[in-house]
């Protein structure tokens, strides 16, 4: 709901722009015209000081560039209708109207930078490929003519063609702002209509004016008071707010962007049409370049879109990894579960049973042996539980680092598998926790397959940390395997290799393995190391 202002700027705007139209060329004429201009920059103000947006000095732009607008306005209704005389072209009032545009247009881009802070070269490109189309027919219509015009000055040619530049800057701004979202605000639908409102009675302008058709007071008039209704809406509305605030952009390329960007990408050859069927000059070189630049921007449109499937399929695959590397992490879980406490509690309940059935017998002796029996495999079910959290999530892995954490694990199954082991580090520093977990199960997975697997007599572990990146390398002298079945075996996903590969790929890194029957086999890892 608009405030009470706003209800306000419109009775104004609209009391005003009726006296406009009711008065006879004059003064007063002039006077009401203008009050429905700067009533325009009043709404600008006084919203702009009392919702306080993200981004005051936009405001203030837009409104200081539609109040020499509206200077411009003064002074040329001055000379027609209270002098009595002809406005000469080009005059200072021309000066006021082509500074509006980039002020407009100024204002506009410091929005744009607030809603959306970051790169967006797709919003850009877009931005510039529609532009681009339109001043293609904007030269037929408009800037073809002015140039070609011989009885204009130089002076009054630049000028003639600076109006139809400035509506193609504001253009390109324009469609910048919509590509940034946020349309669902009332206030941003308001701008963005005014802006095209603007455009369009503009373009209606110079086409008259080409025509010999302009007279001031005329029914175009009441378009611009549009125009100035509708920022002036905009800026009393509390939405507005939202425009100068981040928002995330909609990076999809829907029916709407794609009709917009291929009308435009048409442009060259519709200019070709037009001009023969208007039996004008073909402006090769116009022509020509503008379907360059539409070609070069297209193929670079469609290249980021083909980036973004590409980064949208990576991403899919990367979340399918994930999954099964979780997936199997819960295999090997249970399988842990099952194959020590799940079946020690079982062996502990029949035990429990035997030694009531002792004590039922009158066996006190032989019940307190088993009892001392239990108590034991208890306390060793209780080991293997806590060995079991010790390989889920190490506390020393937090605690201590990566190093500390590797000897330990090299260690425990130097212990239990009884073959010799030896390890070294070399890390300057604590690695990302990220990478601390992938290299520790990276190391804990290639034990287990050597424990299982190799028959090794000798391994040894080596982590070192050199030119940005992070090298673990793990060597067996155990019986290999032939170096096409490791290829075979890491796609198929045997022994844990292929979960292995995943992680390591997960956190950007490269997982090799290097074996060979009867001598032993080789597992290396290299992956970068931002923290260094």
């Amino acid at each position: 709901m608009f405030p009470r202002a706003a209800r306000v700027f419109v009775a104004a705007e609209l009391l005003f722009g009726i006296a406009y139209f009711l008065l006879p060329p004059s003064g007063l004429r002039a006077i009401a015209y203008n009050a429905t201009s700067l009533g325009m920059v009043v709404a600008v103000v006084v919203g702009t000081r009392r919702w306080r947006p993200a981004r005051p000095t936009a405001w203030y732009l837009i409104a200081a560039g539609q109040l020499l607008f509206s200077i411009g306005d003064v002074y040329s209704f001055y000379h027609e209708w209270v002098l009595k005389t002809e406005l000469p072209f080009p005059s200072l009032a021309d000066g006021f109207y082509l500074v509006f545009y980039p002020m407009l247009a100024a204002g506009l881009l410091l929005l744009i930078r607030g809603r959306a802070p970051g790169r967006d070269a797709a919003s850009l490109i877009d931005a510039t490929i529609i532009t681009i189309g339109i001043g293609l027919l904007s030269w037929v219509f408009l800037i073809g003519p002015y140039v070609r015009l011989p009885d204009l000055s130089l002076p009054q040619r630049l000028v003639s063609i600076a109006y139809p530049l400035g509506d193609l800057l504001l253009l390109a701004v324009a469609v910048r702002l919509w590509r940034t979202g946020g349309s669902s605000a009332l206030a941003s639908r308001l701008l963005i209509f005014g802006l095209f409102v603007l455009m369009a009675v503009d373009t209606v302008y110079g086409l008259s004016l080409l025509n010999g058709g302009w007279q001031i007071g005329g029914p175009v008039d009441a378009v611009w008071i549009v125009y100035y209704l509708a920022l002036g809406l905009a800026a009393l509305h509390p939405s507005m707010v939202s425009l100068s605030e981040p928002a995330p952009v909609n990076p999809r390329l829907t029916r709407t962007r794609l009709g917009l960007l291929a009308g435009a990408s048409l442009m060259a050859p519709a200019m070709l049409v037009i001009q023969a069927v208007r039996h004008q000059p073909i402006d090769v070189g116009v022509i020509a370049g503008g379907s360059v630049v539409l070609f070069l921007l297209t193929l670079t449109r469609m290249g980021g879109l083909a980036s973004e499937v590409a980064s949208q399929t990576e991403r899919k695959r990367a979340m399918q990894t994930v999954l099964r590397a979780t997936e199997q992490e819960r295999v090997r879980l249970a399988a842990d579960l099952h194959d020590g406490p799940v079946q020690e509690l079982t062996a502990l309940r029949y035990g429990l049973s035997r030694a009531r059935n002792r004590i039922q017998r009158g066996q006190p002796e032989q019940a307190e042996s088993l009892l001392a029996e239990l108590e034991d495999e208890l306390a060793a079910g209780i080991t293997g539980l806590r060995r079991l959290m010790a390989e889920l999530r190490p506390a020393v892995l937090d605690e201590q680092g990566l190093e500390v954490a590797l000897h330990n694990q090299v260690r425990a199954f130097e212990a239990t598998s009884g073959v010799a082991c030896a390890i070294s580090t070399g890390l300057h520093s604590r690695l990302e926790p990220d990478l601390e977990t992938v290299l520790y199960r990276v190391t804990q997975e290639t034990l287990n397959n050597i424990g299982k697997h190799a028959g090794a007599s000798r391994v040894t572990v080596s982590l070192a940390a050199e030119n940005g990146s992070v090298h673990l390398r793990i060597n067996d002298d155990g019986v290999g395997f032939d170096p096409v079945a490791a290829a075979r075996l890491l796609s198929e996903g045997h022994f844990g290799l292929a979960g292995m590969r995943e992680r390591v790929e997960i956190v950007g890194g490269n997982l090799s393995i290097d074996s060979a029957p009867g001598r032993g086999t080789s597992v290396a890892v290299e992956m970068a190391n931002s923290s260094s």
